[in-house]
């Protein structure tokens, strides 16, 4: 079971790792690998909290619940990433107000994510 939370978790690193990578690569256009990647995370993201019910029942001094606020924010936050990135991935160029909203919202969660 921990196994299978470590792949989880790397996945979920991996997603956004490459929503970072692929605001960086483009700031005119969303790139396809933004909303893969931003699809990676947010599934990842789930199934990490999915995994730590069965986890705390088997140790929970090893596995505390997860803060369901934290994750609820963190939520929020990768499906407005989400939903920028799809809503604006056809368009030919996007505003830079749209690239920074989406480069704030992902680096503010993985500051939630470290500090909370």
């Amino acid at each position: 079971m921990e196994l299978f939370r470590n792949i989880l978790l790397l996945l979920h690193l991996a997603g956004m790792a490459g929503i970072l990578i692929s605001l960086l690569r483009s700031r005119t256009t969303i790139a396809t690998g933004l909303v893969h990647s931003a699809l990676t995370a947010t599934v990842a993201g789930i199934a990490l909290v999915g995994i730590r019910y069965p986890l705390h029942n088997s140790d929970p001094m090893k596995w505390p619940l997860p803060d369901n606020a934290k994750i609820g924010m963190k939520l929020l936050f990768v499906l407005i990433i989400l939903a920028l990135a799809i809503a604006n991935r056809k368009k030919e160029t996007i505003s830079s107000n749209v690239w920074s909203f989406i480069g704030a919202l992902t680096i503010g969660n993985i500051i939630i994510a470290l500090v909370w």
